[in-house]
């Protein structure tokens, strides 16, 4: 398919490109084969699942990706109206095979603009399948990487994706020894496929299983589709390299993240990647190692632990973890033994990851002492909300501390259920507040609401019924017009579960420390209303939604005083960086990456780029028929995005010190280490030592007191800061910290 699909480039190139045409003049100066590879594999990876809640697929992105990445590996100069035009040229050619169809349909906003619907992944897959091992982008490589020695690697690739000259001509081997270190460490990691799971998961994919529930799940098709194209795009990567030791090229982005080169298989992937990653290099497990198997087995099955107060496995105290499995061994054993077969463990938080562990338990138990056995398995220890660790190490919250788990403790802090106790604490003022009568009319409302919204969901789609419904439901809201704004907090005192209660704001809470605002935490809960489980939230009015993200908001203004204060220090210090036009810019302690942030955007303008071949006579204008006009960023004319130093300003400082914190820690340790963020893994003989780093460098980070050096350089108002009296040292005594 892919001779096929290079023979036809060609063939265009020669039969519809004129000679004074800028593609056709970029394309005789190329590797046409190259630049075949170059559109599949763009294709292929922005057809799969998309972050974020947009899954669109655009075109105007797709064609400057394609044609901007042909002009930079031939090292041309930028141009994006020649690549956008270079990138339709290839498309084009994808939706003639009818591998898919550029249509027009809704955008951003509910404007027009023209998307791309996938026809046939099978091909599309196919074509990613057969390029090279070598050599293409987003792919591993089959021999360690050679190591950064300046911001410029052989490959071409630049150690900070910034736009910020500066930042890359100040970092030096010399100057930064850290983040050298760090990069150069991680690419000396080879990586292997588990043989073992990737059977099952192919098996559990094509029998549509359990362990593949959150495609199952999803009510939208398209939604569904897109993560079922993910799931194979693991798959299919993992046999592609199923018999080979493969490597990562590693970069950071501007606040000093790490983040492989390689597409889907890696650590920082999806749980079925995961699962299917074994370091090359095995170490003996020992009894310290074998603990940390029987722990992770315990944290990622993360459900009942049996205990009276209804604790999951992954929240009780690290001898319970072990005792949980020990207990449960049989079982365990049964899983690996059998997993087509006794299919419990789809049921665990991270089913492939808790069934690899279950794999290597077995193997170790098939030797005559299980601490003999040599494991190349990688086991992780988390932060405990992360975020919200960094901004009390910043002021020294005593307050949230324990709720952050940065003291010692009997039983892990949970701030998410501290928040949720505190806002029905707020709701059940309200409906104290309430009079009976207004209670009986405000509840006949939801009940009435809910029955319609029954209804109109069971109810076929564009169907007669449908309509009359939506217009029942109108009708019903200015019925009730007098109770409609009183509606909320009784439709949520209805979740009575405190398990529920806590699940509702925990990505509210979660996301706090980087940068939420009302109207954020407000589109979180209409949009994660039908991820909880909870049929409630089925029916949710949007204003109902919006209720909850301001009263998240205002609870922990109230009771995390400190923290929220700061990252109100933070948002004002980028709103005066936006007011001077400035990049607001910083240094992350003790590794001193300079953090900038870069913030432009390519001036849009509009483009008209031919779809085919000339289709029709000429227009008024003097376009073609299959001419499309599109909205294209000219990245060559760059201009400051405005209001993004004040958004950025909250999330970017905590993400550059967790950055840090990652850092200073794989900097320091002396083993192989896989890492996501604010997440620490090692082989489990290594775990006992890196459980120790992991609190030291935290401790090491945060007894400098970088907040004074951060609000210099970021010329912030610090008499708006209030510290408190954590000890920052004990830290090293909290069992629950990272774990």
């Amino acid at each position: 398919m892919r001779e096929q699909l290079v023979n036809i480039i060609k063939a265009r190139v020669n039969s519809e490109l004129d000679v004074r045409n800028p593609v056709k003049k970029l394309l005789d100066r190329v590797d046409i084969a190259q630049a075949v590879d170059i559109a599949i594999s763009v294709v292929y990876l922005y057809t799969r699942m998309k972050k974020g809640s947009n899954k669109t697929v655009y075109m105007a992105e797709i064609i400057s990706a394609i044609g901007h990445q042909i002009i930079s590996k031939n090292k041309m100069k930028r141009d994006s109206s020649v690549a956008a035009k270079t990138g339709t040229f290839f498309l084009y050619t994808f939706d003639q095979l009818e591998y898919l169809e550029v249509m027009l349909g809704q955008g951003k906003g509910g404007h027009a603009a023209y998307i791309v619907k996938v026809l046939n992944d099978e091909a599309i897959t196919g074509l990613w399948e057969e390029l090279p091992k070598t050599g293409v982008e987003k792919l591993p490589a089959l021999t360690p990487y050679a190591p950064w020695t300046s911001v410029r690697h052989s490959t071409g690739a630049l150690m900070i994706k910034t736009g910020n000259q500066y930042v890359n001509s100040i970092v030096q081997p010399e100057t930064h020894p850290i983040l050298f270190s760090v990069l150069n460490k991680a690419q000396s990691i080879g990586w292997r496929v588990n043989n073992e799971i990737l059977a099952v998961q192919k098996w559990a994919l094509k029998n549509k299983t359990e362990a593949y529930n959150d495609i199952w799940s999803q009510r939208s098709p398209e939604a569904k589709a897109t993560k079922l194209r993910e799931a194979r795009a693991v798959i299919s990567m993992a046999e592609r390299f199923s018999q080979d030791v493969f490597y990562h090229l590693y970069y950071y982005d501007f606040r000093g993240r790490r983040y492989p080169t390689t597409a889907y298989l890696h650590e920082q992937s999806t749980d079925p990647a995961k699962g299917l990653l074994l370091f090359d290099k095995s170490k003996r497990l020992g009894s310290a190692g074998f603990r940390w198997l029987l722990i992770s087995i315990a944290s990622n099955w993360g459900g009942d632990s049996g205990r009276d107060d209804g604790l999951k496995t992954d929240k009780i105290p690290l001898a319970e973890r072990v005792a949980w499995a020990e207990d449960n061994l049989e079982i365990l054993l049964s899983y690996a033994q059998s997993p087509k077969l006794n299919t419990g463990w789809m049921n665990a938080d991270k089913p492939w990851q808790f069934l690899s562990m279950c794999f290597e338990l077995m193997h170790a138990f098939e030797c005559e002492n299980p601490y003999d056995y040599c494991s190349s398995i990688v086991v992780y220890i988390d932060g405990s909300n992360n975020g919200s660790q960094h901004l009390a190490a910043l002021v020294r919250d005593e307050s949230t501390a324990p709720h952050v788990n940065l003291v010692p403790l009997a039983l892990p802090g949970d701030l998410y259920l501290y928040v949720s106790d505190h806002v029905w604490n707020v709701i059940d003022k309200v409906l104290e507040g309430y009079t009976k009568t207004e209670l009986k009319a405000i509840n006949r409302y939801i009940d009435t609401l809910i029955d319609l919204k029954k209804q109109m969901m069971s109810a076929e789609p564009a169907s007669d019924r449908r309509k009359e419904l939506v217009k029942c439901i109108e009708e019903c809201r200015k019925e009730h017009e007098d109770v409609v704004d009183k509606a909320a907090s009784v439709f949520w005192s209805r979740i009575k579960v405190a398990k529920e209660r806590r699940k509702t704001v925990k990505r509210n809470v979660m996301t706090l420390p980087y940068g939420g605002t009302a109207y954020g935490l407000g589109e979180q809960q209409i949009d994660d209303a039908k991820k909880h489980g909870i049929e409630l939230l089925l029916y949710m009015e949007h204003k109902w939604g919006s209720f909850m993200g301001r009263l998240v908001l205002d609870t922990c203004k109230e009771h995390m005083v400190k923290p929220m204060r700061l990252l109100s220090v933070f948002e004002k210090a980028g709103a005066a960086a936006d007011e001077a036009g400035e990049f607001l810019s910083w240094t992350v302690p003790i590794t001193n990456f300079p953090v900038v942030q870069n913030y432009t955007q390519g001036v849009m303008h509009k483009l008209r780029v031919q779809f085919g071949p000339p289709s029709g006579p000429r227009n008024s204008s003097g376009y073609y028929d299959n001419t499309l006009q599109l909205h294209i960023a000219f990245i060559e004319e760059v201009v400051p995005s405005k209001g993004r130093q004040k958004s950025g300003a909250s999330p970017n400082a905590i993400h550059s010190l967790d950055a840090g914190h990652l850092s200073l820690t794989v900097h320091e340790a002396d083993y192989d280490m896989a890492t996501v963020h604010d997440s620490f893994g090692c082989s489990p003989t290594d775990m006992d030592n890196l459980f120790v780093l992991v609190r030291k460098t935290f401790v090491d980070m945060y007894k400098t007191d970088p907040l004074v050096g951060l609000m210099t350089e970021m010329k912030g108002d610090a008499s708006n800061i209030e510290y408190g009296n954590l000890d920052i040292e004990s830290i090293m005594q909290s069992e629950y910290a990272f774990v």
